[in-house]
């Protein structure tokens, strides 16, 4: 059996087994289950968000006032008169 100790604060540290088991990560979310007496610990599954910046590109971030006006330019040379039912 593994051990942890809580400190005075309620936190604990993971021991390496367990992280290793788990393949925890740095930061990364826990779910806790109780099972009347007992929990399991589970990591988080990873959201899209955890893929933030893991993507490189040689071009230059857009703010999201210009994406949107891309966005509305592309539209509206592609896509002209879809809208009212009587596209191209």
């Amino acid at each position: 059996m593994i051990r942890s100790t809580l400190t005075d604060r309620w936190q604990t540290t993971i021991p390496a087994q367990v992280r290793d088991a788990l393949g925890l990560k740095p930061r990364q979310g826990l779910l806790y289950e109780i099972h009347g007496e007992s929990v399991t610990l589970r990591p988080e599954g990873e959201s899209l968000m955890d893929l933030a910046g893991c993507l490189r590109s040689d071009r230059p971030a857009v703010d999201k006032d210009e994406a949107r006006d891309i966005a509305r330019r592309h539209v509206a040379e592609n896509f002209r008169g879809d809208i009212r039912g009587n596209g191209a």
